[in-house]
């Protein structure tokens, strides 16, 4: 699995790159901005999808696991449906506020929601079952269609209504994916349905830490939008994705983790050596990439983007950093909810609340958002490494 997330996450990165190149900085602004806002979106999934995760991996019996998954897939076509409409009736603030210079594409942010919502259940539901190679493959399905459509519709002059309609499209065709992978487990009619208060005891906490976890790498993006000209908004947005590339190459090895310890504290069994060994693989390539982007941010810069960015040198570096603590953070964050600790949420929403005040406040220019992006992610990361001791302590199941 970490193989195939790898290469997933190289075809997102591409998938940015290729974006940048085609749209433009401005228009690139408005894409990166609208995904921002699916990410931010996108932490009701996370919830959802933890709490789908933890319970199908920790369940032993196959008739309960299937239940589940009946269940939770009509329930993320309900929720997806509500968020969807809900995200119409916002379009005409949002282009307000983030002065899109291309309003009609977000009104395809509606069923861009919709539709992930029901996709993100699909796979979370492949992750509970530990069929990590069709997850995978559900994610590559959907990014081979993105790509091919953006690349076609922005050669068409659609632009980033153009990129929409291909997220839109290339989610639609992960979503009949997934259903022929799990389409056995949905035949027949529902059992009676599980218990909410369980399920909403754990989804809540996993809902905060995720909006506050999430919001600390794209609040940065839609304040610089909002505060900053378009140019520099794509500018930003751009380095923010070479940044990205820490996150992203850490992303695979959390979510293996987190069922992985999921299931074994479930059992009983011994669950440290998969932290270590994943916070030793995220500290290896996060120090590669940020030094890498230190030493040469110029190089990568013209070979990604372009004359037209090295404006972004200066801080290229600095950003990547950001998203190293982001990383170890996360990582943290996902250990500590896969064993039932879910107070630690707090911390993480704290840091993102301070990042978004310090930001409203104090913009002078894009390096000042960088610093107080680094400086919050700082600081949560020193709280959570603060708190592991205590809870070794207090922990029943090793």
């Amino acid at each position: 699995m970490l193989i195939g997330l790898n290469i997933f996450n190289a075809g997102q990165f591409f998938y940015h790159l290729l974006a940048a190149r085609i749209l433009g900085k401005a228009y690139y602004g408005d894409l990166a901005a609208i995904l921002s806002i699916i990410g931010e979106i996108g932490i009701i999934h996370l919830a959802i999808g933890m709490t789908i995760i933890r319970f199908i991996a920790s369940e032993k019996k196959e008739n309960t696991v299937n239940n589940y998954i009946k269940w939770f897939s009509w329930w993320s076509i309900l929720v997806g449906g509500v968020i969807g409409i809900l995200a119409l009736v916002a379009s005409p603030l949002i282009i307000k506020f983030l002065n899109i210079t291309q309003p009609a594409a977000i009104y395809l942010l509606g069923p861009a929601l919709f539709v992930s919502l029901i996709v993100s259940v699909g796979r979370s539901i492949l992750q509970g079952l530990l069929k990590f190679d069709k997850y995978v493959l559900s994610m590559m399905a959907e990014l081979g269609v993105r790509i091919l459509l953006t690349v076609v519709l922005a050669a068409l002059g659609y632009a980033v209504f153009g990129a929409m309609s291909a997220i839109v499209i290339g989610t639609l065709f992960s979503i009949f994916v997934i259903k022929f992978f799990v389409g056995t487990r949905l035949k027949g009619i529902k059992g009676a349905r599980p218990k909410i208060q369980p399920l909403l005891k754990y989804a809540v906490p996993v809902f905060v830490q995720g909006l506050a976890l999430t919001s600390m790498y794209t609040v940065d993006v839609l304040m610089v939008k909002h505060f900053f000209s378009p140019e520099k908004a794509g500018l930003y947005a751009a380095m923010g994705i070479l940044g990205r590339t820490v996150f992203y190459g850490a992303a695979p090895i959390t979510s293996v983790m987190f069922p992985l310890i999921s299931k074994r504290y479930a059992r009983g069994e011994g669950y440290y050596n998969i932290f270590f060994l994943s916070a030793i693989l995220i500290g290896l390539a996060s120090a590669l990439i940020v030094g890498f982007f230190w030493l040469f941010s110029n190089f990568a810069i013209l070979a990604l983007y372009g004359s037209d960015f090295l404006e972004g040198a200066s801080f290229l570096w600095l950003i990547s950093l950001f998203m190293a603590l982001v990383s170890f953070a996360s990582l943290f964050v996902q250990f500590y909810l896969s064993i039932g600790k879910t107070e630690i949420v707090w911390p993480v929403a704290i840091a993102s609340g301070l990042q978004a005040i310090l930001i409203w406040f104090i913009h002078p220019d894009l390096l000042t958002v960088i610093k107080l992006s680094i400086l919050s992610s700082a600081l949560l990361v020193a709280a959570l490494l603060v708190y592991f001791p205590f809870h070794a302590r207090s922990s029943s199941k090793q």
